[in-house]
């Protein structure tokens, strides 16, 4: 009888299961829908349930690293994509909470040699809303030379070679999901704070919220410990897909966590004092409306089976394999974390986090 690669390192392995995979029991009937989930959408990856501050459902599937037969953990870390990006918006707002920072600021404020027509109209609400107007230049530049992606140069040559040019639109006036206003971001955060990206992360958001298990790293690159390795494929054939990074851009796509550590962070942030009242008004609050867009993620509102709306911050990332969902209702502290290193089908992933959080229409944008 056949059994395929993927099986048997599972079964291999299935005498350490039980440790490997810490969990609590959840509302009635998790557990068997998210094992439905993970058989029928062949699901690599951890899925975490919870309220407030508490995870009430944790279980991993598949594998962490193929070729060592090891298997996914609890605690096991994945990148977690443009999840960074509402990171690096809440690192914006606790510098904006400092005092050394403010969102309406012409960006020429804090990078003086900047150029002056457009750097006097742009500001960080525009840059973290997707909305600077400025053109997509490190996009444009992968597309002719995809080795980029690794490449590494100081932040001041990043921004002038790729977040430099004219204005494609008065910023305010649209939304444009453009990775090299990430770039800029940076160079703002670095030199206004006279730290590492990295460094700021920590002190201002993983440390106070005792995130252990998470850090900043330009992908692979970054010798993650205990990180959950990306896959293309695993059947019929095991095929890696190692994510790499540019250190200039850290800011929109370094991120790596934990399930348990995203809980943290949406607690912290949305429920707890990390952030001003003011800050988290301004984090939740839609600047572009047709894509739901607020500052470095997306706010919607749902129809629901008890109640006639629920506000939901909705954050997913996908980086090279990895794809993660991040969704935490305002009302109730809700909360559904995603995190796989398999990247599964969209439709099947959003239905499933939907469904969990017992989400019943397609949400209205604000």
């Amino acid at each position: 009888m056949f059994v395929s690669p993927l099986k048997r390192i599972c079964l291999g392995l299935l005498a350490g299961l039980c440790c490997a995979l810490p969990a609590q029991a959840g509302e009635p009937g998790t557990q068997e829908q998210v094992r439905k989930f993970a058989a029928d959408a062949h699901f690599n990856g951890v899925v975490l349930v919870g309220k407030g501050s508490r995870a009430e459902y944790v279980e991993a599937f598949g594998v962490k690293n193929a070729e060592a037969k090891e298997l996914l953990a609890r605690n096991s870390r994945f990148f977690v994509g443009s999840v960074g990006k509402w990171l690096t918006s809440i690192v914006v707002l606790r510098l904006v909470d400092e005092g050394k920072l403010a969102l309406d600021e012409p960006i020429l404020t804090y990078l003086p040699e900047y150029r002056a027509d457009t750097g006097k109209q742009i500001t960080l609400r525009h840059l973290i809303s997707h909305g600077s107007g400025l053109p997509n230049g490190l996009m444009d530049a992968f597309k002719k030379d995809p080795s980029i992606e690794s490449e590494t140069r100081p932040q001041a040559e990043a921004v002038t070679r790729y977040a430099r040019g004219d204005l494609v639109f008065t910023p305010g006036t649209r939304f444009d999901y453009n990775i090299s206003n990430w770039i800029l971001v940076q160079a703002i955060l670095e030199r206004v704070s006279g730290q590492s990206y990295a460094q700021l992360a920590q002190r201002l958001v993983f440390k106070p919220l005792r995130m252990a298990d998470s850090g900043i790293a330009a992908g692979e690159a970054g010798n993650v410990p205990n990180l959950a390795l990306g896959y293309r494929s695993l059947e019929p054939k095991v095929e890696r897909r190692i994510y790499n990074l540019p250190n200039y851009l850290v800011t929109g796509g370094g991120f790596y966590s934990t399930a348990d550590d995203m809980l943290r962070l949406n607690h912290g942030v949305l429920s707890g004092k990390l952030l001003s009242a003011a800050s988290r008004k301004a984090l939740l609050t839609v600047e572009r409306p047709g894509s739901a867009y607020a500052l470095g993620g997306r706010v919607r509102t749902y129809e629901t089976k008890e109640q006639a709306a629920q506000t939901v911050a909705t954050n997913d990332g996908t980086s090279g394999a990895y794809r993660t969902v991040s969704w935490r209702v305002l009302d109730d502290g809700r909360t559904v974390i995603i995190l796989s290193n398999l990247r599964p089908d969209d439709s099947k992933l959003f239905a499933f986090t939907e469904s969990l959080l017992g989400l019943q229409s397609a949400p209205k944008e604000n």
